[in-house]
């Protein structure tokens, strides 16, 4: 497997495969008639940006679809030739969705979490540095006791999940699939407050709550 376009569709199958092992893949997934880079947001590595909705029996993921492609200039440009793009896709799961998604909150999190991917471009160092990372992201349409005065919410990325496997082998290289959860504001405000310390310890607590990857608006805080 020598080209950019066999190991484009083969990186794509071997998704589809790993997500049908999660859940049931919807056949369709969730583009933009206008790709955001050509309006000035973040280029993906071959350019396409798509989103992927899986249906588990309690639960409805919404994945990134693309970061993990291979670099569409892969054959003359050496330097990106050895990685499955960024590396990794991201995905934020809730309670069961009806229908579309992608008029939701939920899409609305896992956009903004697949965008900073896109434009930090090397988020997986983070990640392997620091297990996880919290961010804050605009223009996510969640009530307004989880969004700061700055008009943002708060997210903490790579939280393990016992029924999605945290990397999937593609044509080059393992990724790694990236749980994005919402947080309230009092664990915001405590990262913030806390730093590195913080984060560390608010992943503990989320994890000793339970359904520590489910992004829900009823969740109690656990600080």
């Amino acid at each position: 497997m020598n080209t950019y376009e066999e190991h484009f569709e083969a990186s794509c199958k071997l998704r589809d495969e790993y997500w049908n092992s999660v859940g049931k893949l919807d056949p369709d997934v969730i583009a933009h008639a206008i790709n955001p880079s050509f309006m000035g947001g973040p280029r993906w590595p071959s350019l396409r940006q798509a989103y992927a909705t899986i249906r588990q029996p309690e639960r409805t993921i919404i994945a990134s679809d693309g970061l993990s492609d291979p670099y569409d200039d892969m054959e003359t440009n050496n330097a990106n030739a050895p990685y499955n793009g960024f590396g990794l896709e991201v995905y934020v799961a809730s309670e069961p969705i009806e229908g579309q998604v992608s008029n939701t909150w939920q899409f609305q999190l896992a956009y903004q979490a697949a965008q900073l991917m896109a434009n930090h471009g090397n988020v997986i160092g983070l990640l392997e540095e620091m297990t996880y990372i919290t961010s804050e992201f605009y223009d996510v349409d969640v009530p307004a006791e989880f969004v700061n005065q700055e008009g943002r919410v708060g997210v903490i990325m790579g939280l393990p999940d016992e029924t999605v496997p945290d990397t999937v082998d593609l044509t080059i290289e393992p990724v790694k699939i990236v749980n994005v959860k919402l947080l309230t504001l009092a664990e915001l405000e405590y990262v913030t407050q806390h730093g590195a310390e913080g984060r560390m310890k608010l992943a503990e607590l989320l994890l000793q709550q339970g359904n520590a990857t489910l992004s829900d608006l009823d969740r109690p805080s656990v600080v």
